[in-house]
Formats: structure tokens, C-alpha cells, sequence
């Protein structure tokens, strides 16, 4: 991981893909108790979690960020 400061003074953490993943699991786990992101997935998709629980969204959010703005595949 890497720490960067934006001209602005607002400090970024650059992940590379292990890094992220393993942040990713680690959020998965402590927000819902599912054990990897893939199963989160499944679940999101199927219906299975509440789209209006804070921690859906916002574990929905990093998955976005995490794909480059590309849909997350399970």
C-alpha cells in the first residue's frame, strides 16, 4: 500500500489488487459475516441482503471503486 498526499493536501492509500482483495475480505467479513467477497456478491445479487442496510451499501461502494467503476462478477 501506498500512501500519496492530492495537490490539495488530502492523503490517498493506493492498493495494489492483493492488498485490495484481502481489504475487501476483511470488510466483507467484519460488515456482514460472510467469509470472501464473492459469496457477498452472490448474495447481492440474488437478494439476499437489504439494499437499504448502511453496510450493504456501503460494502457495494468499495466493490465499485474496487472494479474501476466496472459491475463486480461473483
Amino acid at each position: 500500500m501506498r500512501t500519496e498526499t492530492t495537490p490539495a493536501g488530502t492523503e490517498t492509500l493506493d492498493f495494489d489488487v492483493e492488498e485490495y482483495d484481502a481489504y475487501l475480505n476483511s470488510e466483507v467479513k467484519r460488515g456482514t459475516g460472510l467469509d470472501r467477497v464473492d459469496e457477498f456478491v452472490r448474495a447481492y445479487e440474488s437478494g439476499q441482503l437489504d439494499d437499504s442496510d448502511p453496510e450493504v451499501s456501503r460494502l457495494v461502494s468499495l466493490l465499485w471503486i474496487g472494479q474501476n467503476g466496472h459491475r463486480a462478477a461473483a
